[in-house]
């Protein structure tokens, strides 16, 4: 069993190419003995919310539950609740996991789309990122959730002045972080919980972990290079972190009741869900 763990941990698969690995061909008993490992130790990535919605409403309750790990850039999710809505209704990444109870990860990984080369950056972007990280704590669904953001801009005070189009840095504080973060899982979980920030540099083989969002990285390679932030989200040892598909709250229960009157095949037939991938900060 431990031969069939190692090998199906380096595989890093991306959606949609989800075909099974040969080794799960050669026998009948073989599958058999070996599909669950396959689940859960494989890696399953995702271009965005979309596919990973794509994906885990094609799948049984039983797979869902046996999935491990899984990476996603965490788009926020818009759809009109209904054919007569005169506008859509955006909800962030993890507003979305509620819609899958039963799902149970050993480890999530999130980009944040609103900053990088993906995305034209601006003050609801910085907020939306910073609040995503907020309600990521609270949610349920996963043991340790890995959250990586392409610069350190969404941890600076954001200012909105009247009817402004983007935010501008001002007088409104953050508090401090990681340890605000870390405080907010330990009260939540206990003292084996845990919220650690690091500085990815040097393409992530050299991570600076950091205490506060004012500390700066010293020029130790020379580069001068800004680096990713990662935050790591590790829930307590006895947590009960399968997710129970609880509503978020009131804002996200338009969400949920669409879902139970739609699948998802039949609200993209509807033309309910609108793509936000191509400029993500523009339906905050």
């Amino acid at each position: 069993m431990q031969v069939y763990r190692s090998y199906f941990s380096t595989l890093n698969l991306t959606y949609p190419h989800f075909g099974l690995p040969y080794l799960l061909l050669s026998s009948r008993r073989l599958h058999n003995e070996a599909l669950p490992l396959y689940r859960e130790n494989a890696r399953f990535n995702f271009k965005g919310t979309k596919q990973l919605l794509d994906f885990l409403t094609s799948i049984n309750h039983e797979t869902l539950c046996k999935l491990r790990h899984i990476a996603v850039r965490g788009f926020s999710f818009l759809v009109y609740r209904d054919t007569e809505a005169f506008a859509y209704t955006t909800y962030s990444f993890e507003q979305v996991l509620p819609l899958f109870p039963g799902l149970q990860l050993s480890t999530l990984w999130v980009g944040d789309p609103f900053h990088g080369k993906w995305s034209s950056e601006d003050g609801w972007g910085h907020n939306a990122t910073y609040s995503t990280v907020d309600e990521l704590i609270k949610s349920q669904g996963f043991k340790e959730l890995i959250f990586v953001v392409e610069n350190d801009r969404f941890l600076k005070p954001v200012r909105f002045d009247s009817h402004a189009t983007s935010g501008t840095q001002g007088a409104e504080s953050r508090h401090p972080q990681p340890s605000t973060w870390d405080a907010m899982i330990k009260e939540r979980d206990g003292p084996s919980a845990s919220v650690e920030m690091y500085r990815l540099l040097d393409d992530g083989s050299h991570r600076i972990p950091l205490r506060t969002e004012f500390e700066t990285v010293q020029e130790a390679t020379g580069k001068g290079d800004e680096g990713q932030i990662e935050v790591r989200i590790k829930r307590g040892t006895n947590a009960d972190h399968v997710q129970k598909g609880e509503l978020v709250n009131e804002w996200a229960k338009g969400l949920y009741d669409l879902f139970k009157e739609l699948s998802w095949e039949e609200i993209k037939e509807k033309e309910l869900y609108v793509e936000a991938e191509d400029d993500p900060t523009a339906h905050l």
